[in-house]
């Protein structure tokens, strides 16, 4: 499929292509299957697809395997996500407690820069918005293989259960963009559209956050995306999580395309 703008990505400090980031999408793609097979059997996964089969989803186009997870996660619904991913979301709450702890205030950045040709910032940044505001959840789990339950919450702050870069596990937290007190992420003045918030636990504990800075420049939308992390993470699931911001941004600017693009 030929994607409808061109975006060029820098991962961490290295030049990539479009090439390069559909490749890691297809291979988390094509791991998340897996998953939902393993741990729903032939029968659950019959139920939620009863027109495809893995062997055929396995095979399939990038595009038609992530429309099929994001078909498998939305009719699993909320409670299914929970019971599917209990053991892990318990193992991965642990771990982001110990690795706060040991921590001791240090943080480290995952960045990934995106630049859109014939784009508008201000009109992404507005359409990204929307997306907790109007609890768009299919648009924001559709963006990475990933993503597993994205959701607003009355309190406008939002709840993400996902893989995090090469974790093992999924974790869950949620994000309360009226808060940036605990970030380290530097503010980039350059950038005059800024998307941040804290990356907490249900009882309040702060474990990361993000900042996403956005501007126009010579005609294109320039993005610096970057997640905060406890500073004991390792580095390579701080590389793996670049990739994982190239992906789904990737996937909500062409989403947004129809808005965004200014030619």
């Amino acid at each position: 499929m030929v994607d409808p703008i061109e975006i060029r990505a820098i991962v961490g400090e290295e030049k990539v292509s479009r090439e390069q980031v559909r490749a890691w999408e297809s291979r988390r793609s094509g791991a998340v299957l897996g998953k939902f097979a393993a741990r729903l059997g032939h029968r659950g996964m019959a139920e939620l697809l009863p027109d495809r089969a893995l062997d055929e989803l396995l095979g399939a186009p990038l595009d038609v395997q992530r429309s099929a997870l994001t078909t498998l996660k939305i009719r699993l619904g909320h409670a299914g996500v929970y019971a599917m991913l209990r053991r892990e979301l318990t193992l991965s709450e642990r771990m982001a407690r110990m690795g706060v702890a040991v921590s001791r205030g240090r943080a480290k950045h995952a960045a990934t820069r995106l630049e859109v040709p014939n784009y508008s910032a201000e009109r992404f940044a507005t359409w990204f918005g929307n997306l907790t505001a109007t609890n768009a959840e299919a648009d924001m789990i559709d963006a990475c293989p990933d993503h597993y339950l994205l959701r607003g919450l009355p309190d406008g702050r939002q709840e993400v259960v996902e893989t995090t870069g090469g974790s093992p596990a999924a974790s869950r937290f949620l994000v309360d963009y009226s808060r940036t007190e605990n970030l380290t992420i530097p503010i980039d003045p350059s950038y005059p559209i800024q998307i941040a918030g804290q990356a907490l636990l249900d009882d309040g504990l702060v474990i990361g956050g993000v900042r996403h800075q956005f501007r126009d420049r010579k005609g294109a939308l320039e993005a610096l995306l970057t997640v905060q992390f406890p500073g004991t993470l390792p580095a390579r699931l701080i590389r793996q999580h670049q990739w994982h911001l190239a992906c789904e941004f990737s996937n909500w600017m062409i989403a947004a395309a129809p808005v965004a693009a200014t030619s």
